[in-house]
């Protein structure tokens, strides 16, 4: 059984709260077919959590991660993750420290195919799992709107699958957000790159084939983070989009009653096994 998180209590004074809103959609079609939320506390160093969100048709996923801020990376030391379809609904736990997944538990189990390519220890080091991955920092000493802020490979653990996203720069676009951000963002193109718990005859084939993968980043103002505005790609029924309509940040409440995290879990999730770019040392 996994233990219960590492961090509790309410946020500090300092605390960024990060809050977004996505729809889904085909570019053909104007209608909405599922939505999303995400939200975080981000402080400039200690305890952070990410939650989000999904629903759509047939479907439903919900997560959480949490962990510590150091050195400007997010290091998770928990994270849970529930989907659901008309077919089975899984859960996942996972228990993480210096970038070493130290514990799982995938319920129900993924089903035996002799053509799976098995998860060793090795893919369970150097990693971040999913929910954190979506906060990536920014690397450009000139600030977000850069070039290099693309420049990483992301090496997640999802507890199922072990794969890499390796980002590159494309072009900068402006945006602007119903509700929030406005100004610069950076769209990198994104590749898909299977490394174990998948099967080479699947839907991988077509995801590691596809270059039109884009994500564009935006800063998450109060920290020196960035996130995704927004993800295009091509599928075999046309282009999918994922937008914010909600992209925005607020200094955290906080209250009197706080639980700091313990001294050792500090120690033991932030040491440096993976670099600032996300690539594994």
């Amino acid at each position: 059984m996994l233990s219960a998180p590492l961090f509790a209590g309410a946020a500090q004074a300092g605390d960024t709260e990060f809050n977004a809103r996505y729809t889904v959609r085909l570019a053909i079609l104007p209608l909405t077919f599922a939505t999303g939320n995400l939200k975080a506390t981000i402080p400039e160093k200690g305890r952070y959590t990410v939650d989000f969100s999904a629903t759509g048709t047939g479907f439903k996923m919900s997560g959480k991660s949490a962990g510590v801020v150091q050195a400007n990376m997010l290091w998770p030391v928990s994270s849970a993750m529930d989907t659901s379809d008309s077919e089975e609904t899984r859960k996942i736990r996972l228990a993480l420290s210096r970038g070493r997944v130290r514990q799982e538990t995938v319920t129900p189990p993924i089903p035996y195919r002799p053509d799976r390519i098995p998860i060793t220890q090795e893919h369970r080091k150097n990693v971040i799992d999913p929910i954190s991955a979506l906060f990536m920092p920014v690397i450009s000493k000139n600030g977000p709107a850069e070039p290099s802020n693309c420049d990483r490979n992301l090496p997640i653990f999802e507890g199922t699958e072990r794969f890499d996203i390796k980002m590159s720069y494309l072009r900068i676009e402006m945006v602007k957000t119903d509700k929030g951000y406005a100004g610069p963002a950076v769209v990198c193109r994104a590749t898909y790159k299977a490394i174990s718990g998948h099967r080479p005859k699947s839907s991988v084939q077509f995801m590691e084939q596809n270059r039109t993968i884009e994500a564009w980043l935006a800063p998450v103002e109060g920290t020196n983070m960035l996130a995704p505005w927004r993800v295009s790609m091509s599928t075999k029924v046309g282009t999918l989009i994922l937008q914010a309509t909600e992209f925005k940040t607020a200094a955290a409440e906080t209250s009197g009653s706080t639980a700091a995290p313990t001294k050792q879990a500090d120690a033991r999730a932030v040491a440096p096994a993976v670099s600032e770019t996300g690539t594994p040392r």
